[in-house]
């Protein structure tokens, strides 16, 4: 089975059988939830149930209410349907008060819910049909269908050939760019999308906060009989591939609809709670949350320290080693037992945390650990397994679930510490970060005892310098694996690596942006111009050849002619879709107080019918930066003219970064370009 709708108070189950695509219907599903508390008021509360229009039965059963406890009884309650579910706790709650019970597996979606009630793999036996649908998002306003693309190409007379397609193809999963392509599909055309004559809107378009980070949530639609995955709306296929992702509806029993418009703290909760459902009888409670008990200031300052950090002097090193520790974080929740239950358990007494010394339970395994176990080792196997497997679709299917679990182990340490997390706490967070100083710390030590000198360091990576008499490097990372016990893998040796100050005017550098070149050739960057998503094509471009032209002499000079060779050029004329500017916007534009280029591209946007939403994108080129209002941009489409001055000074930028670590500043840079080379020869090798 592969998708599940929900019609009527039925669940219709869609399945994929030596070819055709058959559908089955289910009458007896009961969403179900659970309630614990005191024996007596649970027996007043079950005879007001009873009598309740949405409730269909209940039972007294025997679960574990949170990780800590031993099973006890608690209610079980079906009801008819997801809204009856949701009616009857709000009812509950205040016929009872907010705090006389606990409940559980509340807010669990429904397909997600009917998986895990019938213990059911979403996951079909056979490949499904796929088609995707695209149609820029300035047409999806006009409703103008001419633009509609089908797989790439573009569909010549919509109205007569979208029937035909789809009648022939008939696809199990639709992706399309926007979700509301397919709204305005169904209403422009008179032809239903689904293999059943309905549409359904499953949820309007939110804005949230998280992390600092504004993000916006597009409306879902539904469409019976097909998956419909949002490609502007999936987190997770744009980090990894459907291969992937049907790898965790595996792990996770999150249908695929659901899970392609799920966050990675959402994919991770689903796979902890079908391991605690199944498997360990353990109840999700509902919006759980404990809150930190009040500590000493001396004890605060020991456990907020965050992870390891060693800062590299901002200049070019040369032979220089890299090593990253796999997947530590994880390794050190599996390896170290970290979970919620098992730090500072009341069973043990023990200092095993470093610094802070929390006990960790030494007579059982941690629910957390037995969560990662399997995620850890097996993408490991995968990784080592992939070099030597021939067939392309094992490849394609083994890179996607590398890169998918990948995500949900990066998630897994600060979700942890998440104040709402079903499974969290706030001293597990802290205990992580602990291991991880001491270990590093370690690593540190036995590499300088190895003849090594540590250029840079932070979290779960090391930069190391061989000085005289070192032993072999990856003889040194066998030995740290085999103290450690989690695998420090030797990821490369640089002939030179170049870490880049916080400004060019100041001696600290920066942890996360740096650029060099392998002992393979090849050129590694992290945090420049060149990796972030808003530098436009040409500029990005641009540094990575400046970085080229470096490594030739390392001299200054040849990445200055690279810069004057490229200002020329965008003197001359560059394609505007090279210089285009992709940049997310925090607010509404009426909530904008500056204006700013970006409030400039959403005037722009709205000129040309489209609201841009608080976490949407806007893609723009800079066609006059003094200009006021919308004047001062126009958006990619549109583009014919471009501000030279303004796309030189983002070429300067980039230069900065590539010869900041050679002391060169912003203003120097300015002053070659234009002419004034009053300089030392001998600067221009520095």
């Amino acid at each position: 089975m592969f998708k599940f709708d929900f019609i009527d108070g039925d669940v219709i189950r869609w399945e994929k059988k030596d070819g055709r695509t058959v559908a089955t219907k289910d009458t007896e599903h009961m969403p179900r939830f659970y309630i614990s508390g005191d024996r007596s008021r649970l027996q007043n509360a079950r005879t007001w149930l009873t009598s309740r229009k949405g409730v269909r039965a209940t039972a007294f059963e025997r679960w574990r209410p949170t990780l800590q406890s031993e099973k006890q009884e608690v209610l079980r309650v079906d009801t008819f349907s997801e809204d009856a579910l949701k009616s009857t706790v709000h009812m509950m709650k205040k016929r009872f008060g907010r705090s006389s019970f606990r409940f559980y597996n509340i807010g669990l979606s429904p397909g997600f819910r009917y998986a895990l009630q019938n213990d059911i793999e979403p996951v079909p036996d056979e490949d499904l049909e796929k088609i995707r649908i695209e149609l820029p998002r300035r047409f999806i306003s006009s409703r103008e269908l001419s633009r509609l693309k089908i797989d790439g190409e573009k569909v010549q007379s919509p109205e007569k050939k979208f029937r035909q397609i789809m009648e022939s193809r008939d696809p199990d999963m639709i992706l399309v760019n926007r979700g509301e392509v397919l709204k305005v599909l169904e209403e422009e055309l008179d032809f239903s999308l689904g293999r059943m004559r309905r549409f359904d809107k499953l949820a309007g378009e939110n804005t949230v906060s998280s992390y600092g980070k504004t993000v916006h949530s597009a409306s879902r639609y539904n469409i019976p009989g097909r998956i419909v995955v949002d490609m502007s709306n999936s987190f997770m296929l744009g980090e990894a591939t459907i291969d992937g992702m049907w790898d965790l509806v595996s792990r996770s029993y999150r249908p695929m609809q659901e899970l392609s418009w799920a966050s990675i703290g959402r994919i991770l909760t689903s796979i902890e709670i079908r391991k605690a459902y199944l498997q360990d009888g353990i109840l999700t409670p509902w919006k759980n949350w404990e809150p930190e008990k009040p500590r000493k200031a001396s004890v605060m300052h020991k456990a907020d320290r965050g992870g390891f950090i060693f800062n590299p002097e901002p200049s070019i090193h040369h032979d220089v080693y890299e090593a990253d520790f796999a997947s530590l974080f994880p390794n050190i929740m599996v390896k170290r037992n970290i979970s919620p239950e098992t730090v500072d358990c009341k069973c043990c007494e023990n200092s095993d945390v470093p610094e802070l010394d929390y006990s960790i339970c030494r007579r059982r395994r941690g629910f957390i650990s037995e969560v990662l176990k399997p995620l850890v080792e097996e993408r490991q196997e995968m990784k080592e397994k992939i070099g030597d497997v021939e067939d392309e679709e094992e490849r394609k299917y083994l890179r996607g679930s590398i890169d998918a679990i990948k995500w949900i182990l990066v998630s897994c340490f600060g979700y942890m510490g998440h104040s709402h997390a079903s499974y969290g706490a706030i001293k597990a967070h802290q205990a992580i970060q602990a291991y991880d100083r001491k270990i590093m710390l370690e690593t540190k030590n036995m590499f300088e005892e190895s003849g090594y000198r540590v250029a840079h360091g932070i979290i779960d990576s090391i930069w190391v310098k061989k000085e005289e008499d070192s032993h072999g490097f990856e003889e040194v990372c066998s030995d740290i694996t085999e103290e450690i016990g989690i695998e420090l893998e030797p990821e490369y040796l640089f002939d030179w690596v170049a870490f880049v100050p916080r400004s060019s005017d100041e001696g600290i550098a920066t942890l996360n942006r740096y650029f060099g070149k392998t002992s393979d050739g090849d050129f590694k960057t992290a945090g420049i111009e060149a990796e972030q998503h808003s530098t436009p094509e040409y500029i990005a471009k641009a540094q990575l050849e400046m970085i080229e032209e470096l490594d030739t002499r390392m001299e200054a000079v040849d990445v200055l002619q690279v810069l004057e060779e490229k200002v020329r050029k965008l003197r001359q004329g560059v394609e505007p879709e090279k210089l285009i500017i992709e940049k997310q916007v925090s607010r509404s534009l009426d909530a904008y107080q500056v204006n700013n280029r970006s409030t400039a591209a959403m005037k722009r946007n709205r000129i040309h019918g489209v609201e841009v939403k608080p976490g949407q994108k806007v893609r723009y080129v800079v066609r006059d930066d003094e200009a006021e209002e919308e004047d001062r941009v126009r958006l990619g489409f549109e583009a014919e003219k471009y501000d030279v001055n303004f796309y030189t000074e983002l070429l300067v930028r980039a230069a900065e970064s590539v010869l900041s670590p050679k002391g060169w500043n912003r203003k120097r840079i300015r002053n070659y370009i234009r002419g004034d080379r009053e300089v030392a020869l001998g600067s221009f090798t520095r």
